[in-house]
């Protein structure tokens, strides 16, 4: 309770938030990716109540053993020179968080807690030479419970619902999936856009940012002032570089729409968007710096401790930009303000939010997620989803537009074909313009159904380079899932 409460009115981070990046490192990939598929958008804060838990449970453990032993004051004192001193060093934070208010909070937090069972329990605050006298039997109560025990039921009651307040307010609204745009597009979209049919079912060729998909490592993602902010270029460079918000800003700026595809993103699921980005180029900040010829890559570090590489000659390639903008606002917090890497032709995992420091270096320890054994090259995977009609729907017996999107990062689409029959036989679908070389691609394909009855829909697609997508169906893990996505209509006269 006292934890949470620090969390919200001072922002203190909680041991959950504290611990929770080793603990997701210690997940086998697949098991995490199979819970990021099941559970989406909900993932974070079931994991953050699944800690909040396992964290109250601990804490029950220690108050039964603190009324064995009839020390409360003395265990609190223990317990959190083990969290500060241990738990926290091997979860990589330092002694104590590397936080003199992580310190402070937790020393409050355990200190209530003792004391609250010093007085649940009716162990009186006495002096040695009283020990035997505190160490007597409390007397029971006129209804055979002791006094001790109704006091510690109502305090862990009160304290629990508490926490489940604060929880909430820590958390937020439980996230769900975001509002579905199909067949509707965004209002005030960019000038010069493409404008699908809204009775197509199209997504949005732009998506707007508070649809656009959000994945993070973090439980609670952090929240950086731009007044404060800099950015650091060192490492192997002749000219180190400590730039400000206001700094990146008096640069010369560029506008592209650019599509991010999570490589969590299962077959037919929604973790991808489109976006239109403003934002400077990287290879001009390198340059500025005088990257050392033998350097290889350039390590990102962020203001939520993620880690991430890029090599060298994809990080001066002038299609890699640091953006601040999503659809003409400035970034929201969420996607990385004030800035984060875009790249092309690869997931979202390679493009870092809230970065703090560049880093020219001959080699790197592999990035947060690459450490749990995901792909370090994470190319995005070619794919294809219907958005419309909907899996499990009923169409009527009538001329049907088949639609939806393709993808496959800078190779771009050539090609998507659509098939009414299980995959037997294959028709080639019609094409929007795409907005730009590394975004997706609506299609639309014209159905004429011959009769009433189920039909299974699938959709593929070919990428530029002329090769279709993959048949096989694969999980996330660990290099992105493959495979068509199909659904099933039902026809009716």
């Amino acid at each position: 309770m006292v934890e949470l409460a620090g969390r919200v009115i001072a922002g203190v981070p909680t041991l959950p938030e504290l611990v929770q990046d080793r603990l997701v490192l210690f997940l086998p990939g697949p098991v995490f990716a199979f819970v990021l598929d099941r559970l989406l958008y909900l993932g974070k804060p079931s994991f953050f109540v699944g800690l909040i838990l396992l964290q109250l449970v601990a804490a029950g453990l220690v108050g039964s053993l603190a009324a064995r032993l009839r020390l409360p004051l003395l265990l609190g004192m223990v317990f959190w020179l083990l969290t500060g001193l241990v738990l926290l060093p091997a979860a990589g934070k330092g002694v104590f968080g590397s936080s003199s208010a992580v310190a402070l909070v937790s020393l409050l937090a355990y200190g209530l807690y003792a004391v609250g069972l010093q007085i649940g329990l009716g162990i009186p605050f006495v002096s040695p030479r009283t020990v035997a006298v505190a160490n007597r039997p409390a007397p029971p109560s006129a209804t055979g419970q002791s006094l001790p025990t109704r006091r510690v039921l109502v305090g862990t009651t009160l304290s629990a619902v508490v926490s489940l307040f604060l929880g909430r307010s820590v958390i937020g609204t439980l996230p769900s999936l975001p509002p579905t745009t199909s067949g509707a597009l965004a209002s005030g979209g960019p000038p010069g856009s493409a404008t699908p049919s809204a009775s197509a079912g199209l997504p949005p060729d732009v998506t707007p940012p508070d649809q656009f998909y959000l994945v993070s490592k973090n439980l609670v993602d952090p929240v950086v002032d731009t007044n404060s902010w800099r950015l650091a270029i060192d490492g192997m460079v002749t000219n180190s570089l400590n730039l400000s918000f206001a700094d990146i800003l008096a640069l010369p700026s560029e506008q592209v729409y650019r599509t991010l595809e999570c490589i969590s993103n299962e077959v037919g699921g929604d973790l991808i968007s489109n976006g239109l980005w403003t934002g400077i180029r990287l290879g001009d900040l390198l340059r500025k710096a005088v990257v050392a010829p033998r350097a290889a890559l350039v390590h990102f570090s962020c203001a939520d401790g993620y880690t991430e590489s890029m090599d060298l000659t994809k990080a001066l390639d002038p299609s890699t930009l640091l953006v601040y903008k999503l659809d003409g606002q400035l970034l929201p917090t969420k996607h990385g303000s004030p800035l984060r890497v875009l790249g092309t032709g690869t997931f979202g995992m390679k493009n870092p939010k809230w970065i703090t420091r560049i880093t020219a270096a001959l080699s790197a320890a592999p990035g947060f997620w690459e450490a749990q054994g995901w792909t370090p090259d994470a190319l995005v995977q070619t794919m294809s989803r219907i958005d419309s009609p909907s899996d499990g729907g009923s169409v009527p017996l009538a001329p049907v537009t088949v639609a939806g999107i393709a993808f496959a990062g800078d190779r771009g689409i050539q090609k998507v074909e659509v098939s009414v029959d299980g995959g037997k036989s294959w028709q080639t679908a019609d094409l929007e313009k795409s907005l730009g070389p590394s975004t997706w691609t609506l299609w639309t394909y014209r159905w004429q159904p011959p009769k009433a009855g189920q039909y299974q829909l699938v959709v593929r697609a070919t990428d530029g380079t002329g090769k279709i997508q993959s048949a096989r169906q694969t999980d996330t893990f660990p290099v992105g899932a493959t495979g068509y996505h199909s659904i099933s209509v039902q026809v009716s006269a």
